[in-house]
């Protein structure tokens, strides 16, 4: 199974797309914005603890988000 969230906003930089899942970090650099950088790399630790994987693309503009989990069937 795979999910796939696109939006038309500012997007990430190429070279921060893979730093952006580290604890603490923020890309907004002026810090006008409220949060403490945990949203990604809380996603990226649920997913693997499911045995998925994230991925990030640019979405020109905006970001895209796929998220794939196995699909485990009992």
């Amino acid at each position: 199974m795979h999910v796939e969230i696109a939006d038309n906003g500012p997007g990430i930089p190429a070279e921060a797309m893979l730093r952006v899942f580290d604890r603490f970090v923020r890309l907004d650099t002026s810090r006008t914005h409220d949060g403490n950088g945990l949203g990604l790399s809380m996603v990226k630790a649920i997913v693997q603890l499911h045995s998925g994987s994230i991925v990030l693309y640019d979405n020109n503009p905006g970001l895209r988000c796929v998220i794939k989990l196995p699909i485990k069937i009992q």
